[in-house]
């Protein structure tokens, strides 16, 4: 049977990483699970690296051509690197307080249309994102037993919002590395083990973890407000031995239209719904420490209007606890 899983799972990993599916991430994070590795350590700090290079044009489920849809802005591309530092304190009782802070990279690019003729534009601007602060709750957890959890945290906005190109102009509110407003989320989950033992015992475990998280956006830059979402994870991870594990996860999310405020974009055109798998690669470095790499893919896309997406998505770990 283990056998037959551990096949099973590489195979996963060997079709999901050619795929040349799209996603459309936009100037947010890619949803995935960050419970994949619940430390039993008071203290846990990671560094994240996520790399998304939106250079295709789509309409609903189709990929269509820039400028397919007539609008004031062609959207040409946008480049998306962010490294994340996150960090979390586990207190006793199963309660817990992270923070997480982004510092973005971006390379933005559209056509400005206008009665002269369409003018290129473009972006390249890096700056602090916005601050995430988090509270977290467990339940159960005895050796062999499923745990539960709930979660409730708040975005403040802390990041750079003045990013002018070399004309003086700024790029669109949500492209911007802060997005001006107060976030609030909240979420729950549970974890169930194959095997009965926890991960590091002899024996090993599967775990296998379902979480649901929702996010309300307050107004922003320009009085932007970023629509609402909801996301559902399905992950697990399966040890090859005491050093390697197989990692995979699918990834669902809805996203509301954008309420654009003064920013005289075109509000049909964000919002939309996305299905993800994303296999990845563990290798631990000590008891409480590990480097991991996933590549997302996704297997369902709907935009609404006509969006940028991508054709894959990568993001990269570190992690260790005390």
């Amino acid at each position: 049977m283990y056998r037959r899983l551990v096949l099973l799972w590489a195979a996963a990993l060997t079709l999901a990483l050619p795929a040349a599916a799209l996603a459309s991430c936009g100037a947010e994070n890619c949803p995935l699970d960050h419970a994949s590795r619940w430390s039993e350590t008071p203290f846990n700090l990671e560094i994240s690296y996520q790399y998304i290079d939106q250079d295709q044009p789509r309409a609903g489920t189709e990929n269509v051509a820039v400028g397919a849809m007539p609008r004031d802005h062609d959207e040409i591309r946008t480049l998306n690197r962010a490294t994340t530092a996150r960090a979390s304190y586990r207190f006793g009782n199963g309660w817990s307080v992270g923070a997480a802070l982004p510092y973005i990279e971006r390379f933005h690019a559209h056509n400005h249309n206008d009665p002269g003729g369409a003018e290129y534009e473009r972006w390249d601007y890096s700056g602090i994102g916005d601050l995430e602060l988090s509270g977290f709750r467990s339940f159960g957890g005895a050796k062999g037993s499923s745990r539960y959890f709930a979660t409730a945290g708040v975005k403040m906005p802390t990041g750079v919002t003045d990013v002018k190109n070399a004309a003086g102009e700024q790029p669109e509110p949500a492209a911007r590395p802060g997005s001006g407003s107060w976030d609030f989320l909240a979420g729950t989950g549970a974890e169930w083990r194959l095997g009965g033992t926890r991960a590091g015992e002899e024996g090993g475990s599967i775990p296998l973890r379902l979480s649901v998280t929702g996010r309300l956006n307050g107004r922003g830059t320009e009085d932007y407000r970023i629509g609402p979402q909801v996301q559902a994870h399905l992950a697990s991870e399966l040890p090859l031995g005491s050093i390697f594990a197989l990692l995979g996860q699918a990834n669902f999310r809805i996203k509301g239209k954008d309420d654009v405020g003064a920013s005289g974009l075109e509000e049909e055109d964000t919002g939309g719904s996305m299905l993800f798998l994303s296999p990845g690669l563990r290798v631990s470095t000590g008891d409480h420490s590990s480097v991991y790499g996933l590549v997302q893919v996704p297997v369902y896309q709907r935009v609404n209007g006509i969006q940028l997406v991508s054709d894959v998505n990568l993001y990269f770990g570190v992690t260790g606890g005390i």
